[in-house]
This record gives structure tokens, sequence and C-alpha cells, in this order.
């Protein structure tokens, strides 16, 4: 057996640790040089080691609220509330080094965070039924409330090791350069009143009034006060005329407006330039967006109406909404040529509308003394589309992944929210196919980007069911979104360029077309290319099929993107769940347990129904917001199983 090599770096405690620790994991060698040893390395050896847990997250969390009611008499009461979120943070990365000596790519960082929520409020509640003896009914509040949050964030990190092992901000190499850590601030705070007026008559009309005021210490102080009130009206004729039949026995109308305004992010007031070191030398920057020269509060108009109906002594319940929201003074970045010295210019001015519906229907299938099925069924479509961007740009861009090279999310002015925009093909007029060029090879392509999909789904639903005999029951929701494009830029199109995606073997396999190559070899690995000339002459030229999935699916540059462009339908087993209940006979004996539930969980178990080739994660976009219609290199789904215990003491 070799002897064991001793550690030839800086010598102490650090570089003791660190020897002994890969001691564990390497056959090691005579003493040698640094670059012997380094060459020593076993590979298989590295996967364990780097298998190994590399990123620590700890938190300590306070959460805490204090109310207390006065009822000072029988009409009238006092509530106070005092909440807070207190919650530090600390992320540790420690990578372990590469090689034996225990320097090569070992990696030190820790970020420190804080972040500390108040909200107190005070309300004033004055109630009386049957007004002076009449059928109406009163309650009036009024309220008063502060929000505040604090946060503040430290994060630093080693740079190239010098002592082996060692895990500190000091084990850095270029001693004179100063490494200076990352700091991030968050302060806003946000004084509010409020009040509710509530009245009824006789049970079956009801109105309720609503106002609220903010001020916010993120919108400047000519603008930093806003007033939003709603107002609803509900009527329910059954109770009114009193026709309850054995078919319909519930029946409610609504309506409802309301003005709602909301604030910003603090620190977009003004220029925040960032700090930094060049040289040895202190830097500063100016920010890439160029700020309003006054910001005022986001508002939006909403019109709702709606409909309640209960069908059998309600045991199918039926109901339906209809909503219209305009939203106006959006804050948006808008783009700006780069010669202005910044890429974006923070805008007061965007106009969106949104409007759709939902409707949801429950029944009671069955209901006896030991067994009862319910079931319901809920189906949403929304639209939105941009009504004006402002004086600014006609077009943002809100999502992209790979700049000019590629498809982005981007709003126009009288377009859907959620354009996917790409290089398209040029198109024949007359017969509205492709263009090729003279070789059948390749497709002629957009000089720019233009729109080719769009992400946002006809409708989304869910079906959910409920199955109870005594004290088991099984939960199951199955939901769906219905429509909408997703760019499958990283397992679709790159499969189809590498030949890692099924839709490539039939060529692959012999069961194309004849094609003779240069040397005369004539295989069955050929294709036509759909298409036409550009004088709208149908192509027949059969090409290596390489052209059909190298040259003309897309990818990463100034490539078409429409082939990238699929139909993302899907129908998902979202959960099951099983709970046995304890009976209570059982649990009053052990006099420990008031209550005991048992229950499994599984959720996000499978796909019913996709339409995505090459099982593509239909919800695997990249993000949950604009950019949701892009997909490159996201992770595959995941399911989870939790066993759960419920009890009461």
């Amino acid at each position: 057996m070799l002897p064991s090599a001793k550690a030839s770096s800086t010598p102490g405690h650090a570089a003791t640790r660190g020897w002994k620790r890969t001691s564990t994991y390497y056959q090691t060698a005579p003493e040698t040089t640094t670059a012997a040893i380094t060459r020593s390395i076993f590979p298989h050896r590295l996967v364990v080691e780097h298998l190994q847990p590399q990123h620590q997250l700890r938190r300590n969390k306070i959460i805490g609220a204090l109310a207390l009611t006065y009822d000072v008499t029988d009409w009238l009461n006092i509530t106070g509330r005092l909440g807070t979120d207190f919650t530090i943070n600390q992320f540790e990365t420690r990578k372990k080094p590469a090689d034996r000596l225990g320097l090569l790519d070992g990696f030190y960082s820790n970020e420190l965070g804080k972040d500390n929520v108040q909200n107190n409020d005070v309300l004033i509640t004055v109630f009386k039924e049957k007004l002076l003896g009449s059928k109406f009914g009163a309650r009036l509040s009024l309220g008063a409330t502060q929000w505040s949050r604090n946060a503040y964030g430290l994060k630093a990190q080693s740079g190239r090791w010098v002592n082996p092992w060692l895990y500190s901000f000091s084990n850095y190499e270029n001693l004179t350069e100063d490494q200076l850590p990352n700091e991030t601030w968050f302060e806003k705070k946000i004084n509010s009143v409020y009040s509710f007026l509530n009245l009824n008559y006789d049970d079956f009309l009801f109105l309720e009034l609503t106002a609220r005021n903010d001020w916010t210490s993120a919108l400047p102080t000519n603008a930093n006060s806003y007033l939003y009130p709603s107002a609803s009206l509900s009527f329910i004729p059954t109770q009114a005329f009193d026709f309850h039949t054995d078919v319909l026995t519930f029946w409610k109308i609504r309506g409802a407006y309301a003005l709602t305004a909301s604030d910003t992010d603090p620190y977009q007031l003004d220029f925040v330039y960032s700090t930094n070191t060049f040289g040895g030398s202190q830097t500063a920057s100016l920010p890439t967006t160029v700020p309003p020269i006054a910001l005022k509060p986001q508002k939006a108009n909403s019109l709702e109406f709606g409909t309640t109906l209960g069908f059998f002594n309600d045991k199918i319940n039926f109901d339906l909404t209809y909503y219209d929201i305009k939203s106006y003074n959006q804050i948006l970045n808008s783009p700006v040529p780069g010669s202005s010295g910044a890429s974006t210019i923070r805008i007061n001015s965007g106009e969106l509308r949104n409007y759709g519906f939902e409707a949801i229907l429950n029944a009671t299938v069955l209901q006896k003394k030991d067994l009862f099925w319910q079931t319901g069924v809920n189906i949403a479509r929304n639209r939105n589309y941009v009504t004006s961007l402002g004086d600014g740009a006609k077009s943002l861009e809100l999502a992209n992944i790979w700049g000019e090279n590629g498809p982005a999310i981007v709003v126009e002015e009288g377009q859907d929210y959620g354009t996917i925009v790409g290089y398209d093909y040029v198109y024949e007029p007359n017969t509205g196919k492709p263009i090729l060029n003279d070789d059948g090879t390749l497709y002629k392509i957009s000089d720019k980007r233009v729109p080719i999909g769009n992400a946002s789904p006809d409708f989304i639903g869910g079906w959910t069911m409920r199955l109870g005999y005594k004290g088991l029951t099984l939960s199951t929701l199955i939901d769906t979104k219905w429509g909408g494009d997703i760019y499958a830029g990283w397992l679709y199109v790159i499969g189809l360029q590498t030949g890692q995606s099924p839709e490539t073997l039939p060529e692959r396999l012999g069961e194309g077309l004849p094609f003779t190559d240069p040397s005369g070899q004539t295989r069955n690995i050929g294709v036509i290319l759909d298409g036409v000339y550009a004088d709208g002459t149908p192509n027949q030229k059969v090409v290596h099929y390489y052209y059909k999935y190298i040259g003309n699916t897309g990818g990463w540059g100034r490539f078409i993107s429409t082939p990238g462009i699929k139909e993302n339908t899907w129908v998902k087993m979202r959960e099951i769940v099983l709970a046995y209940q304890v009976p209570e006979r059982l649990t009053q004996k052990t006099k420990v347990f008031q209550g005991l539930t048992l229950s499994l969980t599984g959720r996000d178990l499978f796909y019913i129904y996709t339409t995505l080739p090459d099982r593509i994660n239909p919800e695997g976009s990249n993000g949950a917001g604009n950019a949701q219609g892009l997909e490159w290199a996201a992770f595959p789904g995941t399911r989870s199983f939790t066993l759960g215990v419920n009890a009461s003491f």
C-alpha cells in the first residue's frame, strides 16, 4: 500500500482538516508536486464528494398576533390588533474543491437576511338589526391600519482559494482587490383609513359601501394619497317573493363596482447608484432604467355581475360571474434607444383591459347516514389585452431568454396579453405556403420578430370529488388548462436538432423517401420540405432529412421560431387525498386525544392528457409570471406524497 502524502500547502488546522477529509475518498500517492497530486484524482470519487449537500438554509421565524375586542354596548364594539412577522434567513454555500489539495474550484458564500413586517389596526363597529322597529339592518365600521416592512440583506463570498478546505471570506488569492459584500435594503410603509357600511332589508336586499384611503412612502409626496371606493348590491328573489319550489330553492342576483389602487416598490423615484470596485478604486454606475418625472398610483375600474342558483333543496348549486376590469396608470418599463445611456424608462401611462367569466357547479349526488358523494366543476375564461402603452414605445418586451436571438413575450397596443413573438416563415401570398430556397433545403425567414403564438389559455377548469363512508374519505382534484401556446425550446427544438426527439426516428430508420447522396448511394432517408418557391411553384425536391431537423427547426440565434410553438393543453390528476377520522369513542378512550385524523396525500401525480410531444412538462415554462410561454431547460414535473396526522387535545 502506498504511503500517504503530506500536506504541502499552507500549514495549520485548515490544511490538516482538508487533507484528512480527502484521504477518506482517495488512494494517495508518495510525496510529489501539486500538479502530480491533482492528476491522480479518481473521478468517480469526486462524484461521491459532490453529491453531498453544498447548500444549507437556516431560518428563524417569529409570527405573532394580539387581538383585543371590547364590547362597549350591545351595538358597539372596538377591536385592536397587533401583528408581526419577523424572519432571519441564513443561506450558506460550501462548494467542495475538485482536487486533492483542497483548492481547485473551492467556493464559500454566506447570505444573511432579516425581514420584519408589522401590521397594526384598530376597528370600531356599530351594528343594529331592525332599526327603529323596521325591517332595515345596518352595520358601520371605521378603521385604521399601519403596515410597514423593513428588510436588510448582506452577502459575501470567497475568491480563488489560497488555504485548502478553508470556508472563509478571507480565503481569497488576490489580496490587492477589495472584495465588497453585496447589500440590499427594503423599507416601505403604508398608513390607511377605511370604512364599511352594510345595509340590508328583510334579509333579501343587501347593499355594501366601502371606502379606503392609503398614504404610501413609495410614491411622491404630491401623489402618495389615493382613495378607492366600492359598492355592491345583491337581491334574493326567492326570499323577497317567497316562491320556493321543489326545483328552485334559492336564487340571488348581484352586481358590484370597485375602484382599486396600488403603489409600487420603494426606490423608484430617483436614480439609485450601484457601487463597486475596479482596479482597487471605488466605482459607481447609473441604473439602466430612467426613473419617471412623476409617479402616480396604479388604478383599476371593475364591474362585476353574477347570479347564484340552488336546486332541489340546495343539492345542486350553480354560480356564474362576469367581470370587466380596466386598468390605467400602469407602471411599466418602456424601451429606449441605447444611445440615451439607458435601456428602459419607467412610464406611468399603460392601460389594460381584462374581462371574462367564471362558472361553478356543485352537487351532492348521494347523501346517506354513513355514505356521501359530492362533486363540483368550475370553468373560467379570461381575456387580457393592451389598450395603450402611452406616448412612448408601442411595444413592450415582458420576458425573453435569448435576447434578440429567439422568441420573447411582448405586448403591443391592441394585442392580447401573452403574445409570443419570434422569427416566422415568409409566406407566398397566393398559396399561403412558406417560401423555400431554390435547392428546397432552407426556408426564408422574416427580417424581424413577429407574433407567432399566445400563451393565454382558452379556458381553465377543474373537477373535484369527495366520497365518504363512515370515517373514511376519498378526495380528488383534476384540473386543466385548455389552449394557449408554449415555445418548447429545449426538449423539443434542441431534441429535433440533436436527434434525441422520437419525431426524428422515421427517416433515420430508413422510412423516408429514396435519396441519393453525392457518392451515389441511395437510401430511404429523404424528405420533401413542405413549401413553395418564390414564384409559387410547389416544392418537389427530395433532400437529406438533416435539412428537416437541423436548419429549419429553430434554435439559439436568428433561426426560425415557428416550429417550436406548440399548443399547451393538458388535463392533470392534481391531487388525491385518502383520510380516515378515528371514531370519537376510540379517541376518548386514550384520554389524550379529542380528535384524530390520519391522511395520505399525493400531489401532481400524472397527466391524463397533454398535447405536448416528447414528455415535455406542460407546467415547466420558465417562470410563473410573464415568461410562462417560454420553455428552456425547464425541470421535469415532480410528484409528492405526504402522510399527515391531525390531532386535537
